[in-house]
């Protein structure tokens, strides 16, 4: 459990993610616990414009090209769902997560060596302030990115039509599926219906994923840098004559914190990981199928997917990895310690950090893999096999 130290309000400059706990607080995953039915209305929109549809209603064309890109989409705005529903599930753990992230920020910047753990944090928040400002803007114009290829080719293609009857007029859907009956492919009308209803529902998938893709990144960054702010302390107190024994359980109780973060880091993370590991494999592997047979207005929609997907996918990697270089680090600092010549008092605390260091620390996969950049490499190179597999398959039928 953790208890926040009312004494010492973290500065502003050093809170937790105040802006991503107000973007989940605006679609009701953060705050009163009765602004969750926001949250459930625009999951409901998504489901019903664009999951259900294309799980229940087809694709809606016979080309093989565009059922894979029909199943990619499915692949990714399924994932995307699924775990920001899991995120959604687990408010407690990050409630109690939040709360741990603040007693560490504040013991930290209320101890001996508070200005070097102040600019610490300071410098971390900058970076991802900057990160969110960026990822925002990319996912508040992605919609419209998403949209408006096909609807400008559409409009061409209306406009331009000679009315000869021996080539129907065949609209470019923003994605492929078919719509409640609609005749989204050949009726004006039913054609602009459907894509104002699909731009908010593609409004609430970019929502989602700016929400969830933030929250994961966020939380792995702050865990990494609770291990950070140990070691830093633990090198700090090599530098003076005498080390105390109130310094050093400090820095045991900063650590064992720093524990507890990362353990409900992964309760939190290592469902949805999984799901996004295992599901970017398919992904990955047929957006490559359709890029390699179609360069056409869609492709601006599929690459606007594809690397979405990657950058997560790479961030997750990139972010593991860290986290568990900088545990690491921790047990790093210890051993340079000059143990040796403290007291039997000092050496039983050594002792109880070097304990949890030995464990180990870092983001899994549903507890099957670890998530670190080995991982990513064996993901883009699985899919590419997958490719190969799929291509030449197809070229024997």
């Amino acid at each position: 459990m953790f208890t926040t130290q009312n004494s010492h309000r973290l500065p502003s400059e050093l809170e937790v993610m105040p802006f991503i706990l107000r973007l989940m607080e605006f679609i009701g995953l953060w705050g009163p616990p009765g602004q969750i039915v926001r949250f459930l209305a625009a999951f409901g929109w998504g489901t019903m414009i664009i999951l259900f549809p294309k799980a229940v209603l087809g694709i809606g064309s016979a080309r093989f090209d565009a059922i894979a890109k029909g199943i990619a989409e499915f692949i990714f705005e399924g994932s995307l769902f699924v775990a920001t529903a899991i995120l959604a599930s687990k408010r407690i753990a990050f409630e109690r997560l939040i709360d741990g992230l603040k007693e560490i920020f504040q013991r930290a910047t209320n101890g001996p060596h508070s200005n070097d753990c102040y600019d610490l944090l300071l410098r971390q928040n900058l970076s991802i302030n900057k990160f969110v400002k960026g990822y925002t803007i990319y996912c508040c114009f992605g919609p419209f990115v998403f949209c408006v290829p096909s609807l400008a080719a559409s409009h061409f293609r209306y406009w331009t039509h000679s009315g000869n009857q021996s080539e129907p007029l065949i609209f470019e859907l923003p994605m492929e599926q078919e719509f409640y009956g609609l005749q989204i492919r050949t009726n004006f009308l039913h054609y602009h219906i459907f894509v104002l209803l699909s731009l908010f529902a593609y409004f609430v998938c970019a929502y989602f994923l700016l929400v969830k893709v933030s929250v994961h990144f966020i939380m792995i960054q702050y865990s990494s840098s609770t291990y950070r702010l140990v070691a830093l302390l633990i090198r700090k107190m090599t530098e003076s004559k005498e080390v105390t024994q109130s310094e050093l359980v400090d820095i045991v109780e900063l650590h064992r914190l720093a524990y507890r973060c990362s353990t409900l880091v992964e309760q939190i993370c290592h469902l949805p990981l999984a799901l996004e590991f295992l599901t970017c494999i398919l992904f990955w592997c047929l957006t490559m199928f359709y890029v390699s047979n179609n360069i056409d207005f869609n492709l601006v929609n599929v690459m606007v997917l594809f690397w979405l997907s990657l950058l997560e996918t790479f961030g997750y990697s990139y972010l593991g990895s860290k986290l568990t270089e900088q545990a690491d680090e921790v047990g790093a600092a210890i051993y340079d310690l000059p143990w040796f010549e403290h007291s039997v008092e000092l050496q039983r605390y050594y002792r109880l950090m070097l304990q949890r260091v030995q464990r180990p620390t870092g983001i899994t996969g549903a507890k099957f893999f670890v998530v670190q950049l080995a991982t990513f490499g064996s993901v883009v190179q699985m899919s590419y096999s997958y490719y190969l597999v799929l291509k030449e398959a197809l070229t024997m039928i």
